[in-house]
């Protein structure tokens, strides 16, 4: 098997472990079993374990990135600032199995770069900074938004679909009640655009 796709068997193994359970359940061993290897050869393609997280969330990151480009393209084609803002909420929503793993991901990774400090959780604060600054630039392109409100809205945006998806995973909130949540803080923010 050339190289570029054994990496990829192991790092899909990563995250098929991340979106299972979490952090606790990657281990070297758990790898190589679930990727079908041995662990010699994860070894080969991860030193440890932050090895294998920060060249698995580099790739998820970049998976993610893809996917809400795809959606947000095709939702919003020619649409405005605020309907590209609102079709990132919808994809953030973890609402079937790839995104309630990919929340799980997020969530796991979000504890890392709070409990210790690892390249792991350096690369997700890249991602986070790099959603961050995406998300102002597409609220920049409306010419009454301003770069300080642009980014203040960017991170408001992020962490109400965090704590929206979370609430959905966690069966505090219907699917119903979420969306209604997210159409409500966008019409919000159209108000607050308009002022």
């Amino acid at each position: 098997m050339p190289e570029e796709e054994r990496r990829a068997q192991i790092l899909d193994a990563v995250e098929r472990l991340l979106g299972q359970g979490g952090l606790e359940a990657v281990t070297m061993r758990e790898v190589a079993t679930q990727a079908g290897v041995s662990l010699r050869l994860v070894q080969y393609y991860g030193k440890s374990k932050d090895e294998l997280l920060t060249a698995a969330l580099e790739r998820l990151a970049e998976k993610s990135v893809r996917r809400w480009h795809a959606r947000s393209e095709e939702q919003t084609r020619g649409g405005s600032a605020l309907s590209r803002i609102r079709a990132f909420l919808a994809e953030a929503l973890p609402t079937d199995e790839a995104s309630r793993s990919f929340h799980r991901v997020g969530v796991s990774l979000e504890l890392l770069t709070i409990t210790r400090p690892s390249a792991a959780a350096d690369a997700y604060r890249a991602h986070l900074g790099a959603l961050a600054d995406h998300l102002a630039g597409i609220l920049r392109t409306d010419p009454r938004m301003g770069a300080e409100d642009a980014r203040r809205l960017a991170s408001e945006a992020m962490a109400l679909a965090h704590g929206v998806g979370s609430l959905l995973m966690a069966d505090q909130i219907t699917r119903a009640a979420a969306e209604a949540l997210l159409d409500g803080y966008v019409d919000r923010l159209r108000t607050e655009i308009a002022h």
